[in-house]
């Protein structure tokens, strides 16, 4: 058996270089079959085999194919076609558009559309379709890994935590880096609270600090970007400008880039359109920190306060409890929307409502949004066209306290030989366990998040008229008038015993 098995190896490793040899280098092109434009992006695979190729820019391609492979050629919005590798090594492939396929466009300022070739700058375009199908509430975490040079951070992976979005890295060190989100048109905020701003001693905008804003905004508690108010749903298609561009266009606002969205109209075709649909997620950790279990509370081997962990070691028989995994809980997540549209080639109107509501995997943490929008637009005579639409959002946010005394830090120095979730008594008071003073220990992570807590209420309300007079073809005149206004209400509470006060007397 051994023989024929080192026989067969011989084999093989013979005409391994005989089939090897027999796979060449195919290279090709992929046009649009109506006017021969390459199509850039059109996926190129071997039926029946892994892996692939993707057309650049060009449109042209190059893979590795034996003869008798069959190349299958697919791009959205264009009928698949599929070649026969024969002893030709440079293919040319026509796709054709399917019927009703809208030919890609760009919005540049004043919500003009051009085609791509029109522009002489670098942008990138992404669907709002790939938005939605990404099932992320915060639209801007949509736009994750679709735009080169786009780096979006969130805070933390609590529900209605906020995202921060730069492209092309930090342009300044003191000015806020994000780039300026235009929405039809209109320039729209897309501010977070700082707590710190006023040097520690109130509330402002993150853009107005004096300090580094990466290191103070949101040190406690996250109010969320406002870009957060938008719903996916509503988007149609979300055009990049990176820096010198947008700040052509725009002026120094944009000195960090733009993100131009584009929201949804009615439908053209005379028809009553409805549609529903909704989501359904939960979110759970799968990776926890792994904490040393091996010295009891105390310094150098001698028995001490609970929250120092160098004591002596503990013997097998002391019971441990797993507090970390213990604390968090499964997320859930859902979202329901519902849209209306009608219209034909003159007019048309959609309105559009949205409800999510999501629970964090943290516990008391909750968010909710609630959001309704109105689009309308009609020609005069082919001359004059309007288009106003109406957004108003209301959104809730419950969160735990954290950073320096929050949850999570304590949860991490919480002594493994206590069962964190017994933080109360029998008479609902706060359990120690060092200290006599409630003040002056750590608070246990599930009182945490239990009575120091807050919540933001916002309520947004925007809305635009585009207005476009075309008297002739080579002349038109744009107008847009928007507003953008939310206001939003916080609180926070600490309680009475909460170790964060120095004075027993709580904080709203």
């Amino acid at each position: 058996m051994r023989k024929f098995l080192s026989r067969m190896a011989l084999v093989l490793f013979v005409l391994f270089p005989l089939f090897a040899a027999a796979q060449s280098t195919i290279t090709g092109r992929v046009l649009n079959e109506k006017d021969g434009t390459p199509v850039d992006g059109a996926s190129v695979v071997i039926k029946g085999k892994t892996g692939g190729a993707k057309t650049d820019a060009n449109g042209n391609f190059t893979i590795a194919a034996n003869k008798g492979d069959v190349l299958i050629i697919t791009s959205v919005g264009y009928t698949a076609e599929s070649i026969k590798v024969k002893d030709a090594s440079n293919y040319v492939v026509s796709l054709q558009k399917t019927d009703g396929t809208l030919e890609e466009v760009i919005v540049t300022a004043m919500d003009i559309r051009k085609k791509p070739r029109e522009v002489s700058f670098a942008t990138q375009t992404v669907k709002g379709s790939d938005i939605q199908e990404s099932q992320r509430d915060n639209f801007i975490n949509g736009l994750d890994g679709r735009v080169a040079g786009l780096t979006i951070n969130s805070t933390s992976g609590m529900a209605g935590a906020s995202s921060s979005i730069v492209l092309r890295g930090f342009n300044s060190m003191a000015l806020d880096n994000q780039p300026l989100f235009v929405i039809d048109g209109v320039v729209m905020d897309n501010s977070s609270i700082n707590e710190t701003s006023n040097t520690g001693t109130g509330l402002g905008l993150v853009e107005n600090s004096t300090r580094n804003v990466n290191q103070t905004a949101n040190r406690s508690t996250d109010y969320t970007n406002r870009m957060a108010d938008i719903n996916p749903n509503d988007i149609e298609s979300v055009t990049v400008l990176k820096g010198p561009e947008a700040t052509a266009l725009y002026g120094s606002q944009a000195s960090s880039g733009a993100i131009i969205v584009t929201t949804r109209r009615g439908r053209k075709d005379g028809k009553i359109g409805i549609t529903y649909d909704n989501s359904f997620r939960i979110s759970a950790l799968t990776r926890f920190p792994e904490i040393s279990d091996k010295w009891s509370p105390g310094t150098n081997t001698v028995p001490g306060n609970l929250f120092s962990y160098f004591g002596p070691e503990q013997s097998a028989s002391t019971p441990k409890y797993d507090n970390m995994k213990n604390f968090f809980q499964t997320g859930f997540s859902q979202t329901h929307n519902l849209a209306v549209e009608t219209g034909n080639d003159k007019s048309s109107i959609r309105g559009s409502a949205s409800f999510l509501d999501q629970t964090g995997i943290v516990p008391n943490n909750n968010f909710r949004r609630v959001s309704l929008k109105v689009a309308y637009k009609t020609t005069i005579k082919d001359i004059i066209t309007i288009s106003p639409n109406v957004t108003l959002t209301y959104s809730t946010n419950d969160k735990p306290k954290r950073g320096a005394g929050g949850y999570m830090l304590n949860l991490l120095i919480w002594p493994r030989t206590n069962d964190a979730s017994n933080f109360l008594s029998p008479e609902g008071k706060k359990l120690t366990l060092y200290s006599s003073d409630p003040n002056g220990e750590l608070d246990n992570p599930y009182f945490n998040v239990e009575f120091n807590k807050g919540q933001d209420v916002t309520l947004r309300k925007s809305a635009s008229t585009n207005v476009t007079i075309k008297p002739t073809k080579w002349f038109t005149l744009t107008g847009i008038f928007g507003i953008d206004n939310y206001s939003t209400n916080g609180w926070s509470f600490y309680h009475p015993l909460s170790a964060i006060l120095s004075k027993g007397t709580g904080a709203h």
